[in-house]
């Protein structure tokens, strides 16, 4: 096993709202090694976000978070710190990239100045080296004409531009933790691809652990060490992305599969979706919360909810969980 950057243990996070306790993140743990990609994936509403914000400790002020859930960043518990001592930590060695930049880049200011303001706040280098490393950094992420970019506005750029900005000013200190939380959502496919392939290429490069948060099962396919399927707050199946894929056992991410079209498919074929909808987190069901929506539900689905367990690496909650046969 390689070096652990992020131990996250049993993360509770609750927000108070006017009906009452809503649990977006329900006892999640895993761990992530440097140079590794953790895949996050789920319908929307099922705490990947949340989750994210809660590695970051970026929670509003009606959040809730039990003593008993960690975060432990290179021997770090980051429930333990202070807000000033987080801010310390934000750039140097955790970052995130959020999915609409137009909203996380600052519209008052130019490129350049969002750059060098993290590189002399947390670096110490003074306003003409930090633009220099700035047009590095642009030309580095693949911002055609950095020495130009530099000084134009997040108005100026396309989409595709401003979400390389977003990861330029992420990687700029050159943190052991990324976070890409559905980091192209708002592109166009060939604009994705790019993208992606920049996050992959800079994990490798800067030897940075990454977890990459999508609803796209696809995209998780090529650019992931390990998957981690979310539904209801909770992992529900997680394990390396090759045996998730080949041995799906976990029926709500086979649903997941199923519903990504095939270029074998004959034309206009139907799309397979999922009946129902995921459930309301103030009042859960009882028992598994993925069986009112799953094919292979029996009296014993809905007695308690099933724990994330299996052999080896590969984990799943399900107590009538996928035959290889039927998982095929």
């Amino acid at each position: 096993m390689g070096e652990i950057i992020l131990d996250v243990r049993n993360q509770r996070t609750a927000f108070a709202t006017a009906r009452g306790m809503l649990n977006a993140v329900d006892g999640v743990s895993f761990t992530l090694e440097r140079g590794k990609t953790l895949g996050v994936v789920g319908e929307s509403g099922s705490g990947k976000s949340v989750l994210s914000r809660s590695v970051m400790r970026l929670l509003p002020g009606n959040s809730v978070v039990p003593s008993d859930s960690k975060v432990i960043l290179n021997g770090k518990d980051l429930t333990r710190l202070s807000e000033t001592e987080l801010r310390r930590l934000r750039g140097p060695e955790m970052a995130i990239v959020f999915q609409d930049p137009m909203t996380s880049l600052n519209p008052v200011l130019s490129i350049g100045k969002q750059i060098m303001e993290v590189l002399m706040f947390h670096m110490g280098m003074k306003k003409g080296p930090a633009k220099e490393k700035a047009v590095e950094l642009l030309r580095a992420v693949g911002l055609p004409q950095p020495d130009v970019r530099v000084n134009q506005y997040p108005h100026q750029l396309s989409g595709g531009m401003r979400q390389r900005v977003a990861i330029a000013i992420a990687i700029a200190c050159e943190p052991d933790l990324l976070i890409a939380d559905e980091p192209t959502t708002a592109l166009d496919v060939t604009v994705q691809a790019e993208i992606l392939d920049l996050l992959q290429r800079m994990v490798k490069e800067r030897n940075m652990a990454m977890i990459l948060i999508t609803h796209d099962m696809g995209v998780v396919a090529g650019r992931c060490d390990e998957v981690a399927v979310m539904y209801a707050g909770r992992i529900v199946e997680k394990a390396p992305v090759r045996e998730l894929f080949n041995n799906t056992r976990m029926p709500y991410t086979a649903a997941l599969l199923s519903s990504i079209p095939k270029v074998t498919d004959p034309p206009h074929r139907k799309l397979d979706a999922i009946e129902g909808r995921p459930p309301d987190l103030i009042n859960p069901p009882q028992g598994c919360p993925f069986a009112p929506r799953c094919k292979f539900a029996g009296p014993e689905c809905e007695e308690q909810v099933p724990p994330l367990e299996g052999p080896g690496a590969h984990q799943y909650a399900c107590v009538k969980p996928l035959g290889e046969e039927v998982a095929a």
